[in-house]
């Protein structure tokens, strides 16, 4: 808290002492920056690891990875979308594809169309896209 007081009462001292505001406000920003603690620096990072690899982003071989395909991206096989590719979209994870079939309320045309296109499909460890697969917008 003592540092946010000096933060605002800085560039009032440095305008005293003739100095710009643009130079006040730097001078204030510089402070802040230099009076930061390593553990509150971090919290604000937005930095992301670089070894640190999103399941999103792996290999798929054309295939579409059933915890991260957006549900749009099932119209590209005929029959699945927009019932069979909602039921996938909406349960999971999967850890193989197989898991599809143990889906509950699956009708005989789901699983028809599961067994026709189950080497279109592969897994990858659910990630951040697992989350977001439901309410990506799909333009028509």
């Amino acid at each position: 808290m003592q540092i946010i007081s000096v933060l605002f009462l800085l560039p009032v001292a440095a305008l005293s002492f003739g100095l710009s505001r643009r130079d006040a406000c730097f001078g204030a920003i510089a402070f802040g920056v230099g009076t930061t603690t390593p553990e509150i620096a971090n919290a604000f990072s937005q930095q992301l690891d670089d070894y640190i690899v999103e399941p999103a982003q792996q290999a798929t071989d054309g295939k579409l990875d059933l915890n991260a395909a957006f549900v749009g991206e099932y119209t590209k096989l005929r029959g699945m979308y927009p019932h069979a590719a909602g039921k996938i979209a909406s349960n999971g994870p999967f850890y193989s594809v197989k898991d599809i079939y143990r889906i509950p309320g699956l009708t005989d045309n789901d699983k028809k169309m599961f067994k026709l296109y189950e080497r279109e499909f592969t897994v990858n460890p659910p990630g951040r896209a697992f989350k977001e697969r439901i309410n990506a917008r799909v333009s028509t």
